[in-house]
């Protein structure tokens, strides 16, 4: 018999209904209703422009403070209702998976019974490696309806496989981490290859980089916890997500939702918990900023939920930060002091430096339109800059004691960028360096760090190392090598 697997330019998308009141994180039907409720606002930014609502925003958002409007959202003045801020997890079920090739043509949005829920992780996992068609009838009907649609391919030896290395950037906020012996995928978020990218320039596939050992999440954003990636993984892999001990409209209950879909070997981890993956140590470290504000907020509680992540194996210290900043908890710069003194310098620094900075009203056209409740009002006109900027990065590696940045978590190839992810970088288009800067402005940044009339521009002390999705870093006894697996196809 002909084993298959399921094919790598095909992208899978839980479905779920969502019957809360104000809508779930899960579905981001909570941002739905928020626009909804601001419906004027919308309509005045069409007529008069962004910068116009901006300057405006404290009549604009006043004037929405009635029924029918986000006045429905409060018990009173600075106090929310229960139901937006927790939704009711059982009011949120998977019912379907819908399949997509190229970027944004779904093919089909495939029903799922109860009944195969249960198990879905189990046989997606193991169809992933290869198989043969299945004998059980629930798992059959789903195997045809994937070959059907082209999701099934015949499994093959790859004529060439690409060297990761001991620390692969996958893309956007994805990593591979190795010790030559175990691996480990950090927020997997794997898009399919596809015709319209470059043919010798393609996203890596988990058949192409193999089955991690283990898997960690940052935190429940959907460029971060994709299940539809997860779904690939085979179902008893261990895979470590932060603790968020009751689901809300900020954090979506990951052990509840992995466990739902059939995952058999689910951790929740703390700030400062760690656990032993191979030659691998793994320390949960706080993730501070990507919340409604930098300071004061309404509900303070309720969080979006995280961890950052420090790594000890091969001699090395890596840190990934995601889309750390500040908010009224704390701010990455401290964290860096803390965990220098507790566990010791860094080799390389993989962080955000996007910035991020809006005005709360700009929530409604991103897609946080949640965070917008939760900002008081004297906060309406102050602009909150939730993710650390190229600066700021530097700063956390130089705090740190960090050897090397590897700028990340904002895009980095066409597969996301052409998703609305991160800066486009083939020139097709022009970037706004306060929304989306390129990989290169921390460079830039890093070589004018400070300077004097007489000596001119002095760098910072950490160097600035540019991967492309699909480069790796190789450490030896003495030195880090750039492993390129592809080559860049864009000036």
């Amino acid at each position: 018999m002909i084993r298959q697997r399921l094919s790598s330019s095909i992208k899978f998308q839980l479905i779920y209904q969502d019957e809360t009141k104000f809508g779930s994180a899960v579905t981001g039907q909570c941002d739905t209703t928020i626009r909804r409720y601001c419906a004027s606002i919308t309509a005045h930014r069409n007529r008069y422009g962004l910068a116009n609502v901006v300057a405006h925003a404290r009549e604009l958002l006043a004037q929405t403070m009635i029924p029918g409007g986000l006045a429905d959202l409060y018990q009173r003045p600075n106090i929310l209702l229960e139901d937006w801020l927790y939704p009711d997890p059982k009011a949120v079920k998977p019912v379907g998976l819908e399949l997509e090739r190229n970027i944004g043509e779904t093919i089909v949005m495939q029903k799922l019974s109860p009944n195969l829920l249960s198990d879905l992780a189990l046989y997606l996992g193991e169809w992933q490696e290869g198989s043969n068609a299945p004998t059980t009838t629930i798992a059959s009907e789903l195997w045809n309806a994937l070959g059907d649609y082209g999701a099934l391919v015949e499994v093959n030896e790859l004529s060439v496989k690409p060297q990761l290395g001991h620390a692969t950037f996958v893309g956007h906020s994805t990593l591979r981490l190795s010790d030559g012996n175990f691996s480990i995928l950090f927020d997997p978020f794997l898009l399919p290859k596809s015709e319209v990218y470059p043919p010798n320039y393609q996203p890596l596939s988990l058949e192409e980089m193999g089955q991690p050992d283990a898997v960690f999440i940052t935190h429940s954003h959907p460029d971060h916890f994709d299940l539809g990636t997860l779904l690939r993984v085979v179902a008893n892999t261990p895979i470590f997500v932060p603790e968020v001990k009751r689901e809300s409209v900020l954090a979506i209950d990951m052990a509840l939702r992995l466990r739902q879909l059939g995952f058999k070997n689910i951790h929740t981890l703390r700030w400062f918990d760690e656990t032993q993956i191979g030659g691998m140590r793994v320390i949960a470290l706080p993730f501070y900023g990507e919340q409604p504000t930098v300071a004061q907020a309404l509900h303070p509680e309720i969080r979006n939920e995280g961890n950052t992540y420090l790594i000890e194996y091969c001699d090395r210290r890596v840190a990934l930060t995601a889309d750390s900043g500040t908010d009224c908890l704390g701010d990455v710069k401290k964290l860096a002091a803390v965990a220098l003194e507790r566990y010791g310098s860094l080799d390389t620094l993989f962080g955000g430096y996007r910035g991020f900075g809006l005005y709360p009203i700009q929530y409604l056209f991103s897609s946080v339109a949640r965070y917008l409740p939760f900002v008081p009002e004297n906060s309406w006109q102050v602009r909150q800059k939730m993710m650390c900027d190229a600066d700021d990065l530097i700063d956390v590696a130089e705090i740190w004691n960090a050897k090397r940045i590897v700028p990340y978590s904002d895009g980095g190839a066409p597969w996301f960028w052409q998703r609305g992810l991160g800066p486009c970088l083939d020139g097709s288009q022009a970037h706004i360096m306060a929304v989306d800067p390129t990989p290169e402005h921390v460079c830039q940044v890093a070589t004018q760090r400070t300077g004097t009339r007489k000596d001119g521009a002095i760098a910072s002390p950490v160097s600035i190392c540019l991967l492309r999705p699909g480069d790796a870093l190789a450490f030896a006894q003495e030195d880090t090598q750039v492993v390129q697996n592809q080559s860049w196809p864009y000036c």
